[in-house]
């Protein structure tokens, strides 16, 4: 599907549920001219939008990314079809990976000084509930850990969102499961921020602990 397409189709509906430009903006929180350049086929909505669109013009995600108000069943439509569709912003979501990353960094620094030269990074509970120190590291080395951990991490969920597979999993899960997919899409979100802030807690631990 092209975009001169799409956006004939999009402004036909729009008018067929008898919503303006201004109106079919403000309940997608988007601006007009955003909906205007995607009936005059000068782009595609991101792929946060598309549920809110397809839900404002009483489609189903399927019909709307085939631009067909049947049941969404044209065999011709191809995966590259899709993807030019789609053209998803991952902004929110790599922000946050781009926070955890500078805030490990952050704390990295005031580690370096705040704390003495050797930091403790692992406790051992005695029999009477007191706790020993079982591993000690120069704060350097343990700055360099969680700091490359981190980047690493972060790399790793940006190569995630830009994947083709996934999105091409999460794609077609959505047009088969428009219910289910989006908690799985977010299951995956979670997953990753929570490896990319591992390192961020392990320094909140070293200052309190030393």
């Amino acid at each position: 599907m092209d975009a001169k397409a799409f956006g004939a189709f999009l402004a036909e509906t729009r008018r067929a549920k008898g919503l303006t430009q201004s109106a079919l903006a403000e309940q997608l929180h988007v601006t007009d001219k955003a909906v205007s350049r995607w009936e005059r086929g000068l782009g595609f909505p991101d792929i946060n939008t598309l549920e809110p669109l397809a839900d404002a013009l009483g489609l189903t995600l399927s019909q709307l990314m085939h631009a067909d108000r049947g049941d969404g069943s044209n065999s011709g439509q191809s995966l590259e079809d899709f993807f030019s569709l789609l053209a998803p912003s991952h902004i929110q979501w790599l922000s946050v990976f781009n926070a955890a990353f500078w805030l490990t960094v952050g704390l990295a620094i005031w580690i370096q000084i705040a704390c003495p030269l050797m930091v403790v990074v692992q406790w051992h509970p005695e029999g009477t509930g007191v706790l020993t120190p079982s591993l000690i590291l120069p704060k350097p080395v343990v700055c360099f850990i969680c700091i490359g951990v981190s980047g690493l991490v972060t790399q790793i969920c940006k190569a995630a969102e830009h994947g083709f597979f996934r999105h091409s999993f999460f794609l077609w899960g959505r047009v088969f499961h428009p219910r289910f997919f989006p908690w799985v899409e977010l299951l995956f979100h979670l997953v990753y921020i929570w490896f990319a802030l591992c390192p961020l807690f392990a320094e909140m631990m070293i200052l309190l602990c030393n």
